[in-house]
Formats: C-alpha cells, sequence, structure tokens
C-alpha cells in the first residue's frame, strides 16, 4: 500500500541493542550517512539537521540517478510522497488563520455537489475531520495505484477537479459505495486517509478560485522562501531530480538498482510534492517558531498551536493536524525514541521522514530515492538517521 505511514514490529532484544551515539557534531555526519546508506542499500539521500529553530546542517549523499551515475546535491529534488500533507494542510491553515474558514465548517458549504458518507447521509464531514483522518473516507487503493503514471512517467493527465468527482460523486467514474467510505461516521474514528488530504487541496481551489499548486506558490511557498519546491514535473525549470529506485539483489549475490521513471498521480496533494531538505526545513522552522521563519511571521501562533494539537481524542489521541505523535504506531520504537510530532512517507522508490521537538525547536528530515526493504534498512532510516540528526542538533 503506497503513501501510507511505515509500521514495524522491532524486537525487543534488538531494540535494546541498538548503538548509543555521542554528541560528536556535525562534522562527523558524512561518514555516519555514508555508512548508514551502503547498509540500507538506499541509491540516494539528502538529510537537514534543525537546532534550536534554525537550519544548521544539510548532508547530500550518493545518486540521483544511479544509471547515469549522476549525484546527489544540495539543491538535488526528491519527490517525498506522504511528508507533502503537512505542506497541503499548511495551506489550509491559511484560510482559517485569515478567517476565510472555520475548521468545524461542513465542506458542502464550499464544493458544488454534495460530498457525503453513504453510510451517514446526514453527518457532516468537516475540515478538521480530514485534517486528522477523522473523516470517514477510505482509500480505494487498489484504484489510487492504477491511477499512477509508472509506465510513460510524468504528471497524471487527470486533473485533481476531476479525480474528485469521479471519486465521491455517486455519478463519479470511480465512486464505490464500500470502498471508499467506512461504516463509521464521520468524526468517530481514525483511518489514515489519502483521499482526504486530496480533497482538502480541491477545497483549497473552491475557496480561493485558484489552482491548487499555484495557490500554494503564492502563500506558503513564496512567504517561507521555498524557491525549489514544486507539485508537478512540468514546472520543474531544472533537471536536478532524483528518480525513484528499486534495490535489485542479483541470484549470484550481486546488487544493484533498478531506476524508475518520475511518476505522478490525479490525487497529488496527498503526496506529490518534489522539494528538497533546506526548503523542507522552511517547514519545521515554522513549525517550531511558532509561525514564525526568519522573525517573519507567516501564520500566527494561535493557529500553529491548534496545528500541534490532538484533534479527537477519543478517536485516536495522538492524531495532530497532518502530524502525528504516534508514527510509527509501535511502543517498541518508542521505548527508545522520543515521541514527537512526526510524518514518514512511503511510494515506490520513495522513503522520507520529518520528526521534530516544538520546545527545544530541534529536528530531523531525511529524504531517501529508495524504499527500505527489510527491517535493517527501517532501523537504519527511521531509528539510527533520526535518532543521530536530533542527537547533534541538542549540541
Amino acid at each position: 500500500m503506497f503513501k501510507v505511514i511505515l509500521s514495524f514490529i522491532v524486537p525487543l532484544p534488538l531494540l535494546f541493542a541498538i548503538q548509543v551515539y555521542g554528541q560528536k557534531g556535525t562534522h562527523t555526519l558524512d561518514g555516519f550517512f555514508e555508512k548508514k546508506m551502503a547498509k540500507a542499500n538506499i541509491a540516494g539521500l539528502q538529510a537537514a539537521l534543525i537546532s534550536k529553530g534554525e537550519l544548521k546542517w544539510i548532508g547530500s549523499y550518493g545518486k540521483r540517478n544511479f544509471q547515469e551515475n549522476t549525484e546527489v546535491n544540495d539543491s538535488t529534488l526528491f519527490m517525498i510522497a506522504s511528508c507533502s500533507k503537512p505542506v497541503t494542510a499548511l495551506g489550509l491553515m491559511k484560510l482559517y488563520d485569515r478567517g476565510l474558514i472555520d475548521l468545524d465548517d461542513a465542506i458542502n458549504t464550499y464544493v458544488p455537489f454534495k460530498i457525503v458518507n453513504p453510510n451517514h447521509p446526514y453527518e457532516a464531514i468537516t475540515f478538521r475531520m480530514l485534517l486528522a483522518h477523522t473523516a470517514s473516507l477510505r482509500d480505494n487503493t487498489p484504484l489510487l495505484v492504477s491511477l499512477y503514471t509508472f509506465d510513460q512517467g510524468g504528471d497524471s493527465p487527470i486533473t485533481l477537479e476531476s479525480f474528485i468527482k469521479d471519486y465521491f460523486s455517486p455519478k463519479g467514474t470511480y465512486y464505490d459505495s464500500d470502498k471508499n467510505f467506512l461504516k463509521s461516521r464521520p468524526g468517530t474514528a481514525k483511518d489514515y486517509s489519502n483521499v482526504g488530504y486530496a480533497l482538502l487541496g480541491y477545497l483549497i481551489e473552491q475557496i480561493t478560485g485558484k489552482k491548487f499548486s499555484a495557490y500554494m506558490q503564492e502563500e506558503i511557498f513564496a512567504p517561507l522562501g521555498m524557491t525549489n519546491s514544486y507539485w508537478f514535473l512540468k514546472h520543474i525549470p531544472h533537471t536536478n531530480i532524483s528518480l525513484p529506485h528499486e534495490f535489485v539483489e542479483g541470484k549470484s549475490g550481486d546488487t544493484t538498482f533498478k531506476v524508475l521513471k518520475n511518476y505522478g498521480f490525479p490525487d497529488y496533494p496527498d503526496g506529490q510534492l518534489r522539494t528538497n531538505v533546506s526548503d523542507y526545513a522552511k517547514i519545521v522552522e515554522l513549525m517550531v517558531n511558532k509561525g514564525k521563519v526568519n522573525n517573519k511571521t507567516v501564520l500566527s501562533e494561535e493557529v500553529m498551536d491548534e496545528f500541534l494539537k490532538v484533534q479527537f481524542p477519543e478517536a485516536n489521541k495522538w492524531q495532530a493536524i497532518a502530524w502525528n505523535y504516534n508514527e510509527f504506531d509501535n511502543w517498541l520504537y518508542y521505548a527508545i525514541m522520543p515521541r514527537l510530532p512526526s510524518h514518514t512517507g512511503v511510494d515506490p522508490g520513495v522513503a522520507t521522514v520529518t520528526s521534530f521537538d516544538p520546545e527545544t525547536g530541534n529536528g530531523a528530515i531525511i529524504f531517501a530515492n529508495t524504499l527500505t526493504h527489510n527491517f535493517k534498512g527501517h532501523k537504519i532510516l527511521y531509528v539510527d538517521m533520526v535518532r543521530r540528526l536530533l542527537k547533534v542538533a541538542r549540541k
């Protein structure tokens, strides 16, 4: 299943055998990441460290295209899968900050056709529910995967608007009352929803009268100084883009990488952002600095507090707006890792993770162009690398 948080079970003896790294400073990080990448079979990677609310270090390693032997550098763009969702949420929260919506408004106030769960046709779906994955919407995963442009590559020819209408309108091509909706009532249960975040993008379009990608450029990327972030391949003015990779192990034990085409999908607000860690660090800086970046207020402190607050504690006691305090869904993981607002991203050839501490202003960002494929790789990416960055950030 694509674009979902990655959950893995860590055996207890192995968990407590994990090495504790000292605070040796950023000068030791290059060797650490190069060694760990090789062990995890990752073709290319970027990492960033935020300390006390400021970006302090960036590292770029490996290949952006293994077949062509092109190197990753600090400007290379990575597709970040579901780490896109907090960015999409920012777009909606800016409308809330301006008083254009209320989080508890029924979304049907803003759309030209009714969107309801057919199992609860008289129950309103709200912005808050969509933001916190409690809107009772279900991902029809086989359908969503079939719409990826794996074979031809490039952006999807299907517009966001047509996808939303086809998925949620009873007359739509993709509509399925069983596969697209939960039995639970809106607001009562958490179920991670990619289509919910695609719907948020469509709602932004309906409220602003602008294409989602254009609105995000004007209202989020430009104010934050994110000069190298794009929703569509067709908008990227250069070729410094990492391609997704699959690790391949031959019968004779030799290893290599299969390079995939850069692909797209119509529900793009939930996971198609291409950016780099220096740009994405602005998102983390905004979160830990109470709505400010470079001492400039982008969102109010009150809105940022709401962003990081658990929204439906009876449905899920860890889920804030986009960010999750239990992202890895494993108590063994949190036996050694701090429970921080985090997000992961998983798609073919994509593995990303962001985690930060709102109290200390420290954070870690990792973008990889290879999906880790076994316990060792998962442990390296989601435990060893994140843990090392957070430890160095505390210096």
